[in-house]
């Protein structure tokens, strides 16, 4: 008598490209389009149509960049133009669509939000925004430092240094004790610029060429009458502004294309021409960066390609250099004389940066040239591993032709990496044991008819920026007025037996669905006998709801489940596999498990 074997599919993973249809586990499929788990409904314990996409605007051309200020406003950053949409999410008019500025780089930008006012970084530009009006940084008033104080007229040098040199503009302020016989007074730099020079003295306002001049190649000035001695005995009284500009100091932050708020201060990286510096702003003043603040991570010769802040430290990713190290990361620390400092310490990963990094649910992650890999540790002084979180789609995802132009966001506990149209999905909360850590469940989608070229996420919601400047947010059971073809197959499954013939059992398959307003689901099976999937059944799989009643599509089910009755009747065969999927516009499916039975026969002979 032969034996029966009772398949049954169910507690779908995610999708495995790495191993051949036959070799993988039946909790995963070897292909599956445009599906996902949503947690927010059922759980996520059944497999789904994803969502739609529905455009929201078009605005200039290929979107770089988008922030949602407000629950009307949003910043988006397309082509080289910079644009305020007042109306959001309507779609945008004249009247609620203005530039903000017209100069931007054309590539992704970054944004940071702090003290209520946004600031830009594209590669080209350092810019804030302030709900209003948007500036560049140097133009919006940035901090003066006052270089030097207790100078003694007369000298040159002297005193004590105060604070740095900002890098976002040239002014600077000594101040002096006037001792009231001194007219000369030294600046602590040379060259300053033919700007004007604004003096007060004991608090009066001094005015050049009528109170005093200024030699500006030897950074001197001198009064037509001595400043006397102040009030208060060795109390500064003597203030001096002036502007030296230094050749590139401005763009040592103009030029960064990473920018990242962290401790309550801006760190900035990428700047082409210091590959190997992350310069950081003043606490809570992104418009004081001192020339000091800076940090050199390891060699030159490789590029920081990504920055990420986790468990109070700032980690720094670089890219892949067989000579050098590819991770450092800076922990706060106290210095008596500095306060408080980022010290660079090395880490000994040894798998560089290819694209770019982010903090995932508590997991810092990375894309290396061979996927998306984790950090682990302890403790952050101890020992970091490298693991491997992406087995399960490297071989596709890694092959796309614009992998290096990959970006990363979260979205309902999932990391999106999108990469040439398609999106990969790491789900945080299936993982799997794999040697000393874990690796993800991934699910796969393919949005590349609209060309995408940016995701943000906002508020729970999913934005889709594209090559065209169109706006999409992910909602509805259609893309975009187009059918989402949808589908999940099981592996080709041999049932145990690879050396032995099976027949199928044309009674008790059986799938549980799930109950989708409008749902409709299809069955399509395939044989090792055969190349293509050949059609079985359909169910709809719609609730009874007044709200979406479509009587071409009509069911009395109330429940969350119901189920799908096939006959699959198939003799002699190896291997078998599934397909549920649905190819009509504004029809999802879901499936919760799947039951087929087979009968064991004869060896296979050839």
């Amino acid at each position: 008598m032969a034996t029966g074997i009772k398949r049954t599919y169910a507690d779908f993973a995610g999708v495995d490209f790495l191993n051949e249809p036959t070799l993988v586990s039946i909790t995963r499929s070897p292909d599956a389009l445009n599906v996902w788990k949503n947690y927010r409904d059922a759980q996520g314990t059944c497999i789904e149509t994803r969502p739609g996409y529905r455009k929201l605007a078009v605005i200039g051309d290929k979107i770089n960049g988008i922030y949602i200020y407000g629950l009307t406003m949003a910043i988006v950053h397309s082509g080289t133009c910079l644009y305020e949409w007042s109306n959001f999410p309507s779609v945008p008019n004249e009247e609620s669509l203005r530039v903000l500025y017209d100069d931007m780089s054309n590539r992704r930008s970054c944004f940071n939000k702090l003290n209520s006012k946004l600031f830009i970084n594209d590669g080209k530009n350092y810019l804030v925004y302030d709900g209003a009006v948007l500036k560049c940084v140097s133009d919006d008033n940035p901090f003066v430092p006052r270089t030097s104080i207790s100078r003694s007229p007369g000298e040159i040098g002297g005193g004590e240094m105060l604070q740095d040199v900002n890098l976002l503009q040239p002014k600077r302020i000594n101040s002096f004790v006037g001792n009231g016989n001194d007219r000369v007074f030294y600046l602590d730099a040379q060259y300053i610029d033919d700007a004007v020079v604004s003096v007060t003295v004991n608090d009066k306002v001094k005015e050049e060429g009528t109170d005093f001049s200024v030699n500006r190649t030897l950074g001197k000035v001198t009064f037509n009458v001595a400043p006397s001695v102040p009030d208060l005995s060795g109390e500064d009284n003597v203030f001096i502004t002036f502007s030296k500009t230094i050749d590139g100091y401005e763009d040592r932050i103009c030029k960064c294309t990473k920018a990242l708020l962290f401790d309550n201060r801006l760190f900035f990286t990428g700047n082409p021409d210091y590959p190997n510096v992350v310069f950081h702003s003043e606490l809570n003043n992104p418009a004081y960066v001192s020339d000091l603040n800076y940090y050199e991570d390891g060699s030159s010769d490789s590029a920081i390609t990504g920055m990420t802040v986790g468990n109070n430290v700032l980690w720094i990713f670089k890219n892949l250099d067989q000579n050098n190290a590819n991770v450092f990361y800076h922990e706060p620390t106290l210095d008596l004389e500095h306060g408080k400092i980022y010290p660079t310490k090395q880490g000994n990963v040894s798998v560089g940066c290819f694209v770019d990094s982010t903090n995932f649910q508590d997991d810092i992650v990375y894309l290396s040239r061979y996927g998306l890999e984790g950090i682990t540790t302890e403790k952050i002084d101890s020992k970091q591993t490298i693991a491997h979180r992406s087995f399960m789609v490297d071989s596709k995802m890694t092959n796309e032709s614009n992998y290096r132009n990959a970006m990363m966001t979260e979205y309902q506990g999932y990391l999106l990496i999108l990469v040439d149209g398609k999106i990969y999905l790491a789900d945080s909360r299936q993982k799997y044991a794999n040697l000393d850590s874990f690796g993800y469940e991934w699910f796969y989608w393919d949005i590349s008819s609209i060309n995408p070229s940016l995701l943000k996420e906002y508020n729970d919601r999913l934005y889709i920026g594209t090559d065209d400047g169109s706006i999409f947010v992910l909602e509805g059971s259609n893309d975009d007025g187009e059918m989402i073809y949808s589908y999940w197959t099981t592996p080709m499954d041999n049932f145990g037996y690879n050396n032995q013939l099976k027949t199928t059992n044309k009674r008790g398959g059986i799938a549980k669905v799930k109950t989708i307003p409008n749902g409709l689901i299809k069955i399509a099976k395939r044989t090792d006998k055969s190349s293509d999937y050949k059609y079985v059944t359909q169910k709809s799989t719609n609730g009874f709801n007044f709200a979406t009643l479509d009587f071409t599509n009509f069911s009395f089910i109330t429940t969350d489940k119901s189920y799908l009755i096939y006959k699959i009747k198939e003799k002699k065969i190896n291997e078998l596999s599934l397909m549920f999927y649905c190819d009509e516009k504004d029809k999802p499916f879901g499936v919760f498990s799947s039951v087929i039975e087979a009968f064991i026969g004869g060896y296979i002979k050839k």
